[in-house]
């Protein structure tokens, strides 16, 4: 019988952790705001997602990540499609934090800073 005593290694982005993400806190250009509007991603091994934002709408569809990226691949019932894309800043088997650029034609570009906890972890970010 064998015992291995070694430290698990943290995730690499494209060896995401699986499981529920629960956003604990955020941030819009760098100002903490209130009322996430993403509440929770699930991350499969099959590469599916199921995102939740703040309004309970859900989003489901494929993801992959390259070292510095996330990209979530929603398609939605009329055959369309959206992709969501993330900067990957951190990432933990615990805790996770993506960076979002939404460009706006008015107010220019917009940065949302995520800051994640995995469900199964009872602490805060």
């Amino acid at each position: 019988m064998a015992i291995s005593c070694a430290e698990p290694t943290d995730p690499t982005p494209t060896q995401m952790a699986y499981g529920e993400w629960v956003v604990v806190d955020y941030f819009v250009d760098g100002q903490q705001s209130s009322g996430y509007p993403i509440e929770r991603l699930n991350l499969e091994r099959d590469d599916s997602y199921t995102m939740v934002d703040n309004n309970g709408f859900i989003s489901v569809g494929t993801w992959t990540a390259t070292d510095t990226k996330l990209t979530l691949s929603a398609a939605d019932s009329t055959g369309g499609s959206a992709s969501y894309d993330f900067g990957i800043t951190y990432q933990t088997f615990e805790k996770m934090q993506l960076l979002q650029t939404i460009s706006n034609p008015t107010a220019g570009d917009i940065q949302i800073r995520y800051l994640m906890n995995r469900a199964s972890n009872g602490s805060t970010y």
